[in-house]
């Protein structure tokens, strides 16, 4: 496959990055994974998140693949940098700092990011946001919830008593929302539900943007070269195209299982 991108997530949430990627680059071959054998990420030790994410990396490098992006903000905010450090021939690109950019776009001034435990903890949304313009008041919450029932496919039946109890109170109290999971794209429709008066900024679409001005910029984009598209999860393919088969298109890909 002809300059590679590498995806990866700790599920399916990072086909919300995947399925922006196909169509924000159509000439690009993309490879997923999604590792859903240690799936949830959120309430794993930095140790942890760096030995799931490194064995990902070093799949991909032995793939010969040379960009990587991190379509998943736990990791993004808690290993980027160790991982940049350990594996310095390889472009690695998170999804904070491109969310970040794409919120401060929008000129709002009180937001609320929601994210997993590890992505709160890590205060990184606040800190980067506080970098660039310390006027906006930063408000973050942990969803601990969300993820594994976006997994297990349970957010078809609508989620909303759930997103309710997390968001309901700051009805009137915030202007937009960082979707800081590129989980919860998928369930974007249930928190406008809950919260419909307020701007959303996705990770997916702002780190998509992010990789196809880098490749524009770097001339590594071969416009008579039709993409190929990979897709493996290192857990059950089929409990895997379940939890995705309402927000993402398997038509004509295939899901392999791989062990990293």
């Amino acid at each position: 496959m002809k300059n590679t991108i590498g995806i990866f997530d700790s599920g399916v949430g990072g086909l919300t990055v995947l399925q922006t990627m196909i169509k924000d680059l159509p000439h690009t071959d993309l490879m997923y994974i999604g590792d859903n054998k240690n799936c949830p990420y959120g309430d794993k030790s930095k140790e942890a998140l760096y030995e799931c994410a490194s064995k990902v990396v070093e799949y991909f490098i032995a793939h010969q693949i040379k960009i990587i992006v991190l379509a998943c903000n736990t990791t993004s905010a808690n290993v980027l940098e160790e991982l940049r450090a350990a594996y310095p021939k390889t472009r690695i690109i998170g999804v904070i700092d491109s969310t970040v950019q794409n919120f401060l776009k929008k000129d709002m001034e009180k937001v609320l990011v929601i994210a997993t435990k590890a992505t709160i903890d890590s205060h990184k949304y606040q800190d980067t946001i506080a970098l660039y313009n310390k006027q906006v008041q930063v408000m973050e919450l942990s969803t601990p919830k969300l993820v594994p029932l976006i997994e297990s496919g349970e957010y078809k039946q609508g989620i909303q008593e759930t997103i309710k109890e997390y968001v309901a109170s700051y009805q009137g109290k915030i202007d937009s929302m960082i979707l800081g999971c590129t989980h919860y794209p998928i369930i974007d429709s249930q928190f406008k539900e809950v919260l419909s008066d307020i701007c959303y900024i996705s990770s997916s679409e702002s780190v998509s943007k992010e990789v196809a001005y880098y490749l524009s910029e770097h001339h590594l984009i071969d416009t008579q070269h039709v993409g190929q598209v990979e897709i493996n999860t290192t857990g059950d393919i089929e409990d895997f195209k379940f939890a995705a088969a309402s927000f993402f298109d398997f038509t004509g890909k295939k899901v392999h299982h791989i062990e990293v």
